[in-house]
């Protein structure tokens, strides 16, 4: 867990989130660090430390190409990272209105919130898990 919260820590500040997004949409080839300042307009030192701290909480993976260094997404990690934010995604949602503790989702199952797409699930015309009042947050 330690990890985990090292790694939302280094995300907790809005110029390394932006890099990690940045670097999401790059996809696996990443992007050089002269890239990186020119589209986000950072400092160098600045994104130095930066890269460093997203770097030694594992999300990000570095390789140098001649002389450029490209940083990239290491996936397992977020991906690991996201697993651990929704692990307990919808353990207690009742599955019908009204259903009795017996009629919860089992852990094992997939949830309608995070493993289908909202227009999917409302193109089969399943119920909703939400309720109109936060709605909005989990489209």
């Amino acid at each position: 867990m330690n990890r985990r919260v090292e790694q939302l820590s280094a995300l907790g500040q809005e110029d390394r989130l932006a890099i990690f997004r940045l670097l999401v949409r790059a996809g696996p080839q990443g992007r050089c660090v002269d890239e990186i300042k020119r589209r986000l307009r950072v400092p160098g030192s600045t994104l130095s430390h930066h890269l460093e701290a997203l770097t030694r909480a594992g999300l990000l993976g570095a390789r140098r190409s001649g002389r450029f260094i490209f940083y990239a997404v290491n996936w397992r990690e977020a991906t690991a990272l996201i697993r651990f934010l929704a692990e307990d995604c919808c353990a207690e949602m009742q599955i019908g209105p009204g259903a009795p503790e017996s009629g919860r989702r089992a852990a094992s199952e997939p949830c309608d919130v995070l493993c289908v797409p909202a227009r999917a699930r409302i193109k089969a015309g399943g119920e909703k898990p939400w309720t109109n009042k936060n709605r909005s947050r989990n489209k």
